[in-house]
């Protein structure tokens, strides 16, 4: 509906236009005679809120007076969200008049419902605020004299149209009310709350007790670091820089998604990068990436406003340099210096009892979540949760972590075959290569067939496929591959026509990690010893090749005359090829 602002600064609706009273579902609540409350859903929302000014306004002034509103109730934030995913989740937006006067806005989303579909077709559903995941903190926007009042009209209005649909509000931030949870039994019964403690660096307090500077090893790993090259914590300003580095950025985040949650974000929705690139446009990103030598290996994008800076948007890393400098942990650091100079007093880590949080945060408050089900079944169900999740938080577990394990032996248990099974039984009691040792002071390839390699290339990881032959499985060999990558392991991997035909991994030993032993022994730094290898079902006539090609790397191009290896395979192509010094 259009907004026009008086001269007493009041916020009075106009009468809207016919194209769009005839998309707007009202519910037809009436307060009093002055009071109502409305419910629109669908494309109807983004067109109130992308081209009905006075409505803006409004709602940019309800923002300003709201105290416990953040930047994910900002109108261009949720306007911005809603037209990204605008095919996927249908917009729900709840609003609340007095006497002409904007009182209170709640803006929904009915997921995996399109916007121009039709929602009250739907017999069953998850409704959640607007953003999603990308809204980390999700309330309602009121006047402080209308903070509890409005919230239970507008959740009843949404229960209203959608009955048999849960309704979620995920991490509630400090200071919101909720009085009206206590005081009507309804809400009583229908609701189930629960707090998370949220990990905060206090830039202030940081800054004056030196915490930046006595973090464990912080010197030690940035030093290591500044001996491979020029070592630089870019902030990035400009928008196609931006676009640049967001695609480096989304490789490695998709690659470690892969492998802890066997999700692919960007990969699986290009919404988000849309999404982040108008969050840039509207200047409500700040984003850092970490460089050595001109090379992205960390990235940061935090979504900002006024004094605090949330953690919202992504962090990334490259595993390649984990085990050694840590690069994820460094801009952290550094990114917490930059902002209390900067003026910032918060960086807000988010909940979810990471260690790596834990360590850098001086403060905790704490934000709640809430689920409200009309089903009897399903709230027993998140009320179970609810005990179990504390229970393993006073053990010292991180839910998160045991919930995933769950789902990935769940999910083994879905994809494997029994014959997979069997076959990797077989091979942890069956009988164990011995490690043997080559020589090679030089090596030649013949003419013929050659591969092209690459190394430590996370691009060709991610081209892994599964086979009925094959006895892993996508999440195991990412899995996999990012724990021995952060590690310290490294692979040369063959790719054609996007599959991944073969990998193997390596690693050297390392002159300055040996003990006083192993430095006396003349093929310390000058070994490289073979840990794994995987092949395609349809590599296997050609299998010989890449292991050649693999062993013509390690001596031409890294110098390397020791090799050693516990791979059967690996070991005949060795034996035919150099020295074994374990005969």
């Amino acid at each position: 509906m259009k907004m026009a602002l008086n001269t007493t600064k009041e916020l009075i609706e106009s009468p809207a236009p016919a194209t769009i009273n005839k998309k707007i579902v009202v519910t037809g609540a009436r307060l009093s005679d002055s009071d109502s409350i409305e419910l629109v859903t669908g494309d109807a929302v983004i067109t109130l809120l992308c081209t009905n000014g006075g409505f803006q306004q409004s709602w940019d002034l309800l923002f300003d007076a709201c105290p416990w509103a953040t930047v994910f109730q900002k109108r261009s934030f949720i306007a911005a969200w809603y037209q990204a995913h605008r095919n996927e989740h249908c917009p729900v937006l709840v609003k609340l008049t007095e006497q002409g006067q904007l009182k209170g806005i709640l803006a929904m989303v009915i997921m995996d419902t399109p916007a121009n579909g039709n929602p009250g077709t739907i017999k069953g559903g998850r409704i959640t605020a607007a953003g999603h995941y990308d809204g980390l903190y999700q309330t309602w926007l009121a006047t402080p004299a209308n903070g509890d009042a409005f919230i239970s009209k507008a959740l009843t209005e949404i229960m209203k149209q959608f009955p048999a649909h849960t309704i979620t509000l995920r991490f509630i931030p400090p200071g919101t009310p909720m009085n009206w949870l206590e005081k009507d039994p309804k809400w009583q019964q229908y609701c189930i709350v629960q707090s998370h403690a949220r990990p905060l660096i206090n830039l202030k307090t940081a800054q004056e007790e030196k915490t930046f500077q006595r973090k464990k090893h912080f010197k030690h790993k940035m030093n290591r670091l500044k001996r491979l090259g020029e070592v630089e914590l870019e902030t990035i300003t400009d928008l196609q820089r931006f676009e640049t580095a967001l695609n480096e950025m989304a490789i490695m985040y998709d690659f470690r998604q892969s492998a802890l949650f066997n999700k692919n974000p960007f990969g699986e929705s290009p919404e988000k990068k849309e999404f982040l690139i108008e969050l840039f446009r509207l200047q409500l990103l700040h984003v850092t990436v970490l460089k050595v030598n001109e090379t992205i290996i960390a990235g940061i994008i935090a979504v900002g406003e006024k004094d605090w800076m949330y953690l919202a948007g992504l962090s990334c890393h490259s595993p390649v340099y984990a085990r050694l400098y840590s690069p994820g942990l460094l801009q952290f650091i550094m990114l917490a210096q930059q902002l209390a100079t900067e003026g910032f007093t918060y960086f807000d880590l988010t909940p979810g009892y990471d260690a790596y949080k834990e360590d850098l945060a001086n403060e905790h408050d704490e934000v709640l979540e809430l689920v409200i089900s009309s089903k009897k079944a399903f709230r027993l169900k998140r009320r179970m949760r609810k005990w179990v999740h504390s229970r393993l938080i006073a053990w010292g577990k991180r839910p998160m972590s045991v919930e995933l394990s769950m789902k990935f032996y769940t999910y083994l248990a879905k994809h494997r075959t029994p014959a997979s099974l069997i076959k990797q039984v077989f091979k942890r009691i069956g009988k164990k290569e011995k490690l043997q040792r080559f020589w090679l002071q030089n090596y030649a390839l013949i003419s013929g067939d050659r591969i092209s390699l690459k190394k430590d290339d996370i691009l060709d990881l991610r081209q892994f496929t599964t086979t009925k032959r094959s006895a892993l499985t996508r999440w195991e060999f990412l899995s996999d591959a990012v724990y021995r990558l952060e590690r310290g392991q490294h692979c040369y991997t063959w790719v054609e026509n996007n599959c991944l035909m073969a990998c193997v991994w390596f690693n050297y030993q390392d002159a300055q990690l040996a003990n006083k032993e192993e430095k006396e022994k003349p093929e310390v730094d000058n070994t490289f010893e073979f840990l794994g290898l995987y092949y395609h079902a349809t590599a296997h006539d050609r299998i010989n090749i890449f292991i050649k090609e693999v062993i013509n790397a390690a001596v031409n191009k890294e110098k390397k005359n020791y090799i050693s290896s516990k791979e059967k395979l690996l070991s005949k192509v060795l034996d035919l090829s150099g020295i074994n010094l374990d005969h």
